[in-house]
């Protein structure tokens, strides 16, 4: 079966927003300090979840999501071909959950996933 490229929508694109620059270990380190009444334990973690919050609201995450999404539904083996990790992270999450989202879709979400398929 043919690949199919997904492209966001302006909508989808408004949405998204450019990676911020990252604080340094030291500065989120002192950040989580003061709001975990002057513990550090734990700051790696909070940091990780911290960087993977922003990625999710990037255009290259959200194309990532999307495609891996097209790719799954289309039964199209699994594949990471790119060097961003935001679309790599994307990508995973679109075609490993595909099912379990695709249930919680309207019917009228489902509906235009389908006509793009089908295009």
């Amino acid at each position: 079966m043919e690949r199919k490229m997904y492209q966001l929508t302006e909508k989808q694109l408004s949405r998204c927003a450019p990676m911020p620059e990252l604080p340094t270990d030291e500065e989120f380190k002192a950040g989580w300090k003061k709001a975990h009444h002057g513990k550090t334990r734990g700051w790696g973690m909070g940091k990780r979840n911290h960087i993977l919050s922003l990625m999710t609201n990037t255009p290259e995450y959200q194309l990532g999501i999307w495609q891996g999404r097209v790719d799954k539904a289309r039964g199209l083996p699994y594949s990471e071909e790119r060097n961003e990790n935001t679309f790599n992270l994307g990508y995973y999450r679109g075609y490993t959950d595909y099912e379990s989202n695709r249930r919680g879709w309207d019917q009228g979400t489902q509906q235009r996933f389908d006509e793009y398929l089908t295009d």
